[in-house]
């Protein structure tokens, strides 16, 4: 009978067990969680003016910079009440007309001229700045300031809710679930849309043309060169969002929530062109 060889194993179990670190080092956990932004709660009353307060409840009168996001609501949709013989400020005279101004940051929404109670926006507040919310409806009365200290790190938010005093009402024409802490609406990123003078759209993220994206809060800044043509998206089966209206001309910027589905973007009078939403 033949003696089987003697085989040393220990060569081959040391690179088994190197290749197996190396494995290890470089898949990343399937289950790593995405950070949620802090988020900045403007909350209207019937009078027409507003308190902002963060993610705890707590009257905003300093933050760290940084980003966040900033909840625009009101305690119903504003283009519903009926305003026949009222001549004061219920309701802002049927839409709100909000603005946030300072370094780095303009913010804009008339929660679609009153048939929206809610919008989502963000904004990258920058250390050692002044900042400036007002309604253009009464300037001098509803307005509030708050500032960014030199240095420090924003807060993630923890889901703990918004204390606001107004109700989860539903919008015109459609049914919105509450944003509750807006701590499952993670941001993803910059869209850049633009109108041509001839009424071309295009929808572009860091320079390519929009295809796939994850769902997720974006913001959308629109160069409309046109006063002819606008700037719409929609999800399907879902009611349009017109971020430039067709006699709009100029720049206008407005974060949207993207849910998982198809969305298109276009001009009233032009084709659509399709992009899809992965979760």
């Amino acid at each position: 009978m033949g003696v089987s060889p003697v085989v040393n194993r220990a060569p081959f179990l040391s690179i088994l067990a190197a290749l197996l670190a190396a494995a290890a080092v470089v898949v990343p956990a399937g289950n790593a969680r995405v950070g949620a932004l802090p988020t900045l709660f403007v909350n209207y009353t019937m009078n027409c003016t507003f308190t902002i307060v963060d993610d705890s409840g707590k009257r905003v009168t300093s933050i760290a910079p940084g980003t966040y996001q900033v909840y625009v609501q009101t305690p119903q949709v504003f283009a519903d009440v009926d305003l026949s013989g009222i001549f004061d400020m219920t309701a802002c005279k049927s839409f709100v007309q909000f603005q946030l101004t300072g370094p780095g940051v303009n913010l804009s929404t008339t929660l679609q001229q009153g048939d929206e109670d809610k919008d989502l926006l963000s904004a990258n507040f920058q250390p050692n700045g002044t900042y400036t919310a007002s309604d253009l409806n009464q300037p001098t009365v509803a307005r509030a300031t708050f500032s960014t200290t030199a240095t420090g790190t924003p807060t993630p938010s923890t889901g703990a809710g918004n204390t606001s005093t107004g109700s989860s009402s539903s919008s015109k024409g459609s049914t919105q679930s509450s944003l509750v802490g807006s701590a499952v609406v993670p941001f993803r990123g910059n869209l850049a849309a633009t109108v041509n003078a001839s009424g071309k759209l295009t929808l572009t993220l860091k320079g390519k043309p929009v295809g796939t994206l994850k769902s997720g809060l974006y913001t959308f800044t629109v160069h409309d060169n046109s006063a002819k043509s606008g700037f719409t998206v929609q999800k399907l089966k879902s009611p349009a969002t017109a971020l430039t209206g067709v006699a709009y001309k100029g720049t206008h910027v407005k974060s949207i929530q993207l849910k998982a589905g198809q969305w298109t973007f276009f001009t009233p009078s032009g084709a659509k062109s399709y992009f899809i939403v992965a979760t």
